[in-house]
């Protein structure tokens, strides 16, 4: 996802949210509209999803003393809220502006999930005896122990409308950098942990429907949005190919 995506929304209107935070506290549960012109809400939101993600390496030695690499990744990630959270939904005045989620006085949406990554190494030498040993291993150099395997870690997610799907939540990962493994490879870049997967083959936003008109609309209850997607990408050497699905639902507290 873009950078601008993930923020131009509370960048707009962090300002003027500041105080409308504040008076949710001392608001009834559920309170819909303040004289501001702002309208919140507060729902129980519970999120889960999987993502799994391949890699394969096809390449092929250029020379006769070079080595192939047929190397195979594979990851998969688990993520779900472990109980239902208090979040608020806040509007601005008009529309202008989509709403943004709060959980308690934080943007995001706190989860636990599970990682489990493996990489294959498949690197044919050359056999030509022509070509030697190319030089061999460094006698003083220390083996690297791959550290592939499971990790359960503490796995936040934003979720936020689309800017141009106004009716369109996106998930993405609150995490930036990866800190959980150093010599098991990632199987798809940023398309696996610790991001998630926000848009397809073609480019587009992998979105889970819910009409913001129905979110601020006291009579309605309780949603289940439910997003899917794939991305596969391919180049001379490698492919990596990601799924996921993800579902969130929230139930209206009060009115």
């Amino acid at each position: 996802m873009r950078k601008t995506d993930k923020v131009i929304a509370l960048g707009l209107i962090l300002g003027a949210i500041a105080f409308v935070i504040a008076a949710i506290g001392a608001a009834p549960a559920g309170a819909a509209d303040y004289t501001t012109g702002f309208k919140a809400a507060k729902f129980l939101v519970e999120v889960k999803g999987i993502q799994d993600s391949q890699l394969h390496r096809t390449r092929e030695a250029d020379e006769a003393c070079e080595a192939s690499d047929f190397s195979i990744g594979r990851e998969h990630l688990a993520f779900h809220t472990t109980k239902p959270i208090v979040v608020t939904a806040i509007d601005a005045p008009g529309g202008g502006f989509n709403p943004e989620f709060f959980a308690g006085r934080q943007l995001g949406v706190p989860t636990a999930a599970t990682v489990d990554r493996s990489f294959t190494p498949v690197i044919n030498a050359p056999r030509d005896p022509e070509c030697g040993e190319n030089g061999g291993a460094d006698p003083g150099s220390e083996q690297v122990r791959p550290d592939c395997g499971r990790r359960k870690v503490r796995f936040p997610v934003n979720l936020q409308y689309g800017r141009t799907n106004h009716d369109g939540l996106l998930l993405s990962s609150g995490l930036t950098d990866e800190r959980f493994y150093e010599e098991c490879p990632s199987p798809a870049s940023i398309e696996s942990f610790p991001w998630l997967l926000v848009e397809d083959t073609a480019g587009k936003y992998i979105y889970a429907q819910l009409s913001q008109k129905e979110l601020f609309d006291p009579d309605f209850r309780k949603w289940i949005s439910i997003a899917r997607g794939s991305r596969k990408v391919e180049s001379a050497d490698e492919w990596r190919r990601t799924t996921i699905r993800w579902e969130v639902s929230f139930t209206r507290i009060g009115r």
